[in-house]
């Protein structure tokens, strides 16, 4: 696993602040009604993550009468599908950015949340409390995700469910994209594989990790039935070229979900459960593991 012991949360924290994500990609002023629904548009793309795919993930349209934490919380996407599926949703972040963005989106939909900002190594809620424990696209941004992973265990209730997102090691833009961009990119030339990883979520990201699917069981070894999927690899990606991309797209089947996007996508999922009593161990294969 790529490491830099020299960044800390409050680095971290200090990046995100100012530069909540996709912000800088949309015209729209930050929490209105136009900005938000910009966002969702980019964000359910097909070259991203369409919604019938997030829901399958998340499970929006079973979550009523649930509650649902979301470490990371962002701009409340993901938070205000399971509002508004009946969830009881709080959110919690790094950044007040992230949080007056999450309020404002909740307050323009009529959505009720409880949205606090902490690091996530202490959250401020209960033993046993939520169904379900969210993080997408977070703890790859956090050099010791561990504690966090702790915190989500202990509020998660017995037979709670956690789901995360995280880069993928074993993905066609970490093995062949980003060690191309360092030899051909002027942007990336000279720059080490971690420094170009880095990149991809600003020039100024100060960490950003990949993950593989052992070490991400070695994090959820207090967890069970840990499953994995894999999306997210474009046809820009795939043939290098923008115009052959472009032209050739609509002949292909969708990019992000697809044979070659399940193998080598940049986006890898993981579901896990705690055990519903403590004797029951992560012993069962996740699904579609090597």
């Amino acid at each position: 696993m790529l490491s830099n012991p020299k960044v800390t949360n409050d680095d971290v924290r200090r990046f995100w602040e100012a530069n909540p994500v996709a912000a800088a990609a949309i015209q729209e002023r930050p929490g209105s009604a136009a900005f938000f629904a910009a966002f969702d548009r980019l964000r359910e793309a097909d070259e991203c993550e369409p919604y019938d795919y997030s829901n399958r993930i998340h499970g929006y349209d079973r979550a009523s009468g649930k509650r649902v934490l979301d470490v990371g919380c962002g701009n409340g996407y993901v938070l205000s599908h399971y509002a508004r599926h009946g969830a009881e949703t709080a959110g919690v972040d790094l950044t007040e950015a992230a949080l007056e963005l999450s309020r404002e989106r909740f307050a323009l939909a009529g959505l009720s949340g409880d949205f606090r900002r902490t690091d996530g190594d202490s959250l401020p809620f209960p033993d046993s409390h939520f169904d379900i424990a969210c993080s997408m696209g977070v703890l790859h941004h956090i050099e010791n995700p561990a504690p966090m992973l702790r915190e989500m265990h202990r509020v998660l209730k017995p037979g709670g469910q956690l789901i995360l997102m995280l880069y993928h090691r074993a993905s066609w833009k970490y093995r062949v994209v980003l060690p191309l961009r360092r030899h051909f990119d002027p942007a990336y030339r000279g720059k080490s594989l971690a420094e170009a990883l880095n990149m991809n979520d600003g020039k100024d990201c100060p960490l950003a990790k990949v993950y593989g699917r052992d070490e991400v069981r070695a994090l959820l070894r207090d967890f069970t039935n840990t499953q994995f999927a894999v999306n997210l690899l474009t046809w820009k990606q795939v043939f290098l070229v923008p115009a052959l991309a472009r032209g050739l797209a609509p002949l292909l089947p969708r990019q992000s979900d697809n044979l070659l996007a399940r193998r080598w996508g940049w986006n890898l999922y993981v579901q896990a459960d705690k055990p519903a009593f403590p004797s029951a161990p992560n012993r069962r294969p996740p699904s579609g593991a090597p």
